[in-house]
């Protein structure tokens, strides 16, 4: 009957508890070998304190079956000490054979037995055996041991299961079992409502939402699977394990205070030593620092006026600039013109500016034709009209379109004059508490120090540093403050409170990736099988989606009809190539006046000299006349 009971379970290892001869026991012991199951005999008849359970039974790879011969004189002991090491698990398949089922069962009402407990006594009755599976729905909780029978086994018809199905299918209805909830409210109320408070639909002031969404799938579960649930309030999720601290979700698991988070968490491998998830996540846990976009100050400098046109487009357009200029060129050769170089060159480069060229020669003998003169700077000044109009229209759209000049990282909020604010929950006091501590990156990040040093340590404040939603969003309108808080949080308040113009201007800096929230409970606990389990199912029938979004709520959006001034860095490619151009052509009008002043000086000397020579010539004539005379 035992071989076939493991060989039903498929059971991989086996610890058989026995006693008296142990040459029968060998012959039992092949026959468990032979049936491909591997097997570890201890004798109990010895001293049941030698007696090391949590070695011999120790499960480092799949289940372990337990094979306990009730007859043997220790068996309340060898019982006792697998309720104090808990292993009546769903790791621990137990199979006891008994002879006296009265004892047998007032020693197992003793027995810290729950609903992941796999213990089946075999008794005979009659001709065959009966099999009958003990557990129960909570033992700390004070309820009673259930009895179920689940099949028999007859010498010639073998073994008999009655139910092959899951388990918990047959521990369904939990008779109003009181489980000890453990919930995150930023400040605890005087008269606390769940179903007002965490249950609801609407936002709630310091309810955080992923306790919601948590609330809203084990609501679905306790209403099928009838159990309740006794809360208990804190105002953290993640507190230190060591006593007198305090009050937090995880600690008070780690405690064994309390069952079951009504409430879930992002978690870091560290933690899982005191606590134990239940998977698939409950959703998404991510944060961001709101704020009004800046529109004081040059903005961020780009260099994206070159895009419009493609490096062969550019190279082409030079080409033909410079064949037009030197065909220009020789056509003013022909025609005789005194400087056909420089005509040539401040032609074209008029003509590409939209602008008129005269170099003030008036030539009154053409021995050749200038049409073709004319006909280069007609085709030159298509040309650069069509590039001109192509280009202007695609950097217009562009600077229309482009993004608006938000902070992109970390850095340029630690660079930005904004004082940040954060909201007064559990996570946020945790982080600004401890310095290294990465609950926002998830890894490593020395960014997380500098923004903390600072944006906060050693930065000067006007307001508060934790403020609650409703008084953090008005911060925001000042343009002054960057105030961190989920999303869910922001647009309860933006929505209302926001319109669209200020809706527009609103930007939002990534604090946390999402990241991923779970249900906790204590460490190795009896009701983690069936929370996964119920959890899966819930997502497999939608519960989990539906909950998502029931509790997400909208997210108003900016309608694009508000224009948006450009920053000034959005066109300084632009504004530097006037300015540059301004310069040079107060530098040429300088060297202009200045050679002008030069020319009129030397002329005037000219001049004078010229005079000086002519009165000098003057009065020799006069001499000579009179020599003469």
């Amino acid at each position: 009957m035992s071989t076939a009971y493991f060989r039903h379970k498929r059971a991989p290892h086996l610890a058989y508890l026995t006693c008296k001869s142990r040459y029968d026991h060998g012959k039992s012991t092949k026959n468990f070998i032979v049936n491909g199951m591997r097997v570890s005999v201890t004798f109990i008849d010895e001293d049941p304190q030698t007696t090391q359970l949590d070695r011999i039974l120790v499960r480092e790879k799949g289940p372990v079956g337990v094979l306990l011969n009730a007859g043997c004189p220790n068996v309340p002991s060898i019982l006792q000490q697998a309720s104090r090491h808990s292993l009546f698990d769903a790791m621990h398949m137990w199979l006891i054979l008994d002879s006296a089922d009265a004892v047998l069962e007032m020693e197992l009402q003793q027995l810290n037995l729950s609903v992941n407990a796999d213990v089946v006594v075999a008794r005979s009755v009659g001709t065959y055996i009966e099999l009958i599976d003990y557990f129960n729905y909570g033992k700390i909780q004070g309820n009673s041991l259930e009895i179920i029978t689940i099949g028999k086994w007859h010498p010639k018809k073998g073994l008999s299961i009655t139910s092959n199905r899951f388990k918990y299918y047959d521990r369904w209805n939990f008779n109003n079992l009181t489980l000890r909830a453990v919930t995150v409210i930023l400040d605890k109320p005087t008269n606390f409502r769940p179903t007002e408070m965490l249950s609801s639909v609407g936002y709630s002031a310091g309810v955080a939402v992923m306790t919601k969404i948590a609330t809203q799938q084990l609501d679905v579960l306790k209403e099928k699977h009838n159990f309740r649930f006794n809360y208990t309030i804190a105002g953290r999720w993640i507190g230190s394990p060591e006593r007198n601290s305090t009050l937090a979700v995880t600690n008070s698991l780690y405690w064994r205070e309390q069952d079951i988070s009504c409430t879930c968490a992002r978690i870091f491998p560290q933690w899982l030593n005191w606590v134990d998830v239940f998977y698939p996540p409950t959703t998404k846990l991510e944060t961001k620092f709101y704020y009004l976009i800046l529109d004081k100050g040059v903005g961020k400098y780009e260099n994206r006026f070159l895009s419009p046109l493609s490096p062969g487009v550019w190279r082409c357009a030079i080409a033909a600039v410079v064949a037009c200029g030197v065909l220009l060129a020789a056509a003013a050769m022909l025609e005789r013109h005194s400087e056909p170089g420089s005509y040539a060159f401040f032609s074209v480069f008029a003509v590409i500016c939209q602008q008129a060229f005269e170099d003030g020669i008036i030539m009154f003998e053409e021995t050749f034709s200038s049409q073709g003169r004319r006909l280069i700077l007609t085709v030159v000044g298509i040309t650069s009209m069509l590039l001109y109009n192509y280009y202007t229209s695609s950097v217009v759209s562009w600077l229309l379109s482009a993004a608006a000049p938000t902070l992109q990282d970390l850095d340029a909020l630690v660079a930005s004059d904004l004082e940040l604010v954060f909201e007064d929950i559990g996570y946020s006091r945790q982080w600004l508490d401890n310095p290294g501590f990465y609950y926002f990156s998830g890894f490593k990040n020395p960014k997380e120090d500098i923004l903390r040093e600072r944006k906060v340590t050693r930065a000067k404040r006007s307001v508060k540093l934790l403020q609650d939603a409703e008084a953090g969003i008005q911060l925001i309108r000042s343009g002054e403050y960057a105030y961190h808080t989920e999303p869910y949080t922001a647009y309860q308040v933006i929505s209302r409170t926001f319109d669209d113009r200020a809706l527009c201007e609103l930007g939002a800096l990534q604090m946390m990736r999402p990241a991923s929230v779970y249900i906790m409970a204590q460490k190795n606990s009896p009701y983690k099988e069936f929370f996964v389990w119920s959890l899966l199912r819930l997502l497999e029938r939608g519960h989990t989606s539906a909950a998502r979004a029931r509790v997400s709520g909208s997210t108003p959006m900016c309608s694009g009809r508000t224009p948006r001034a450009l920053a000034l860095g959005q066109a300084a490619p632009a504004f530097a190539v006037l300015g540059l151009a301004s310069i040079l052509a107060v530098v040429i009008l300088a060297c202009e006046i200045i050679h002008h002043r030069y020319n009129n000086i030397i002329m005037k000397k000219q001049v004078a000299i010229d005079g000086g020579r002519r009165g000098w010539s003057a009065r020799a004539g006069v001499g000579h006349t009179k020599t003469i005379k």
